[in-house]
């Protein structure tokens, strides 16, 4: 993988991945994970930035604070064993990110994007 601009690197090394980080002082520092790890780091990382949004939500609760990426393509696919949906997002950058959904909340999924859709075409475009 690439290295980020906050200078951390995730490369592959064998079955595992070796995150590196080099700091100001030309030091790098190393750990070894294994994709369980990653799993876990992400789940992680993904609830850190949901609990630093949720101390920036503003006091009256008004607004709500949200992290969203930009989405390309969409994949739909039915799993093959069980009765889900598979969605997948994929975004401009070529992450992605994919949900299983049980049929009944897909359907719930469907209504309410018709709903808002609706109510978007409906509402005066801004200037």
């Amino acid at each position: 993988m690439s290295e980020a601009a906050s200078g951390l690197n995730l490369d592959p090394d064998g079955d595992d991945f070796i995150l590196s980080r080099t700091g100001d002082d030309g030091v790098t520092a190393r750990i070894v994970l294994t994709a369980a790890d990653i799993l876990d780091l992400t789940r992680s990382a993904l609830a850190l930035r949901e609990r630093d949004l949720a101390e920036r939500q503003s006091a009256s609760g008004e607004v709500e604070a949200v992290l969203a990426t930009p989405v390309e393509t969409v994949a739909l696919h039915r799993e093959m064993l069980g009765d889900n949906l598979l969605l997948t997002f994929v975004s401009p950058d070529g992450n992605r990110l994919a949900f299983a959904l049980p049929s009944a909340l897909a359907a719930d999924l469907v209504e309410r994007l018709s709903s808002v859709l609706a109510t978007q075409v409906a509402a005066p475009a801004r200037q």
